[in-house]
């Protein structure tokens, strides 16, 4: 009996042993966060004056690697994914689940909302709200210091405001 014990218990030891393993935290993938730069200006898409708020504005402004302009990419699905601004932990979204053209972008905390979601493909450097199904640009084709980010209907051809390189 005593040989049958201690093959019942090395074998939980060895099945715990295995799930403790399989529970252990694996480390998350060490990456940067990247820019949003808009191509008409040439200027990166930031959380207005540092601001950590709910509904602080995204604007253009030129690029100094300061956190406010960093963004982490999260994949929500592989068609879907959030900006969340490396400064704020908040992500990027259109306030109010709105379709309007010229609804602004904006921070929010992050709650899965399909207004905080986006999609892009790398061919076209569109990005388009996930809700609305509009593109991020910079409205008015300014390329003003402090110009505020928007979504409007995306431009055929495409326009130079609504393409974003991620760098």
């Amino acid at each position: 009996m005593g040989a049958k014990r201690n093959k019942i218990i090395g074998g939980l030891l060895a099945a715990v042993g295995l799930t403790a393993s399989l529970m252990q935290a694996t480390p998350a993938a060490a990456y940067e966060p990247a820019q949003l730069v808009n191509e008409n200006s040439g200027l990166c898409l930031e959380i207005a004056d540092w601001r950590t708020d709910n509904g602080a504005p995204a604007r253009q402004w030129p690029c100094t690697g300061g956190a406010n302009q960093a963004w982490f990419v999260n994949w929500q699905s592989p068609s879907a994914y959030t900006f969340v601004n490396s400064h704020s932990g908040k992500c990027l979204e259109i306030g109010g689940f709105s379709y309007d053209n010229g609804a602004p972008a904006q921070q929010w905390d992050c709650n899965g909302g399909s207004n905080q979601n986006w999609y892009r493909t790398t061919s076209d450097h569109l990005i388009s709200n996930w809700n609305s199904g509009k593109c991020l640009e910079i409205g008015g084709w300014s390329t003003a210091w402090g110009a505020g980010a928007n979504q409007w209907s995306c431009g055929i051809p495409k326009q130079a405001n609504q393409l974003w390189t991620i760098r």
